[in-house]
């Protein structure tokens, strides 16, 4: 079998849309398998914390702690909870580091790996990551326009 292209992604958003994309994942493994992908979760943030993966450049959530991660937001709880779990699989990041390791892991990710940041969260406060995720060479994936609509200053219009 040829060697499966892999895509890293950070999810920011773990509500009812980010939960039902990580679900999907897991359960479509085979299907992009089959078409030569493979899409490695190296981190999910909602409002007040962020989980990565221990390595970012290598490393990824395995299937277990993704759907532990959906257990954990669909019990309304932070992902804050994950701290010391899993054995040291991820790190975990609480609010006032958010943003400034979201923007270690693009500049580390970006153009090298082909990080993508996927944006199901329902604010628009994600703006500022991921236009700086953009200028570091990442891709956005956005669930809704609810970025697009803020003011073109964000843009540099």
């Amino acid at each position: 079998m040829a060697t499966l292209k892999k895509i890293p992604l950070v999810l920011m958003g773990c509500g009812g849309v980010g939960r039902r994309l990580l679900q999907h994942i897991v359960s479509c493994r085979s299907l992009h398998a089959n078409l030569g992908v493979h899409l490695r979760v190296a981190g999910v943030s909602d409002s007040k914390s962020l989980v990565v993966a221990s390595d970012v450049f290598t490393k990824e959530f395995n299937d277990n702690l993704l759907s532990e991660i959906c257990r954990l937001k669909a019990d309304h709880s932070s992902l804050s909870t994950l701290i010391g779990g899993f054995g040291g699989e991820c790190q975990v990041f609480l609010d006032s580091d958010l943003r400034g390791k979201l923007s270690e892991i693009a500049s580390l990710l970006g153009i090298s790996a082909g990080l993508a940041f996927v944006d199901c969260s329902a604010s628009s406060e994600t703006v500022e990551i991921l236009t700086q995720a953009v200028d570091l060479g990442c891709c956005i994936v956005l669930a809704n326009k609810k970025p697009l609509t803020s003011t073109m200053v964000h843009w540099g219009m």
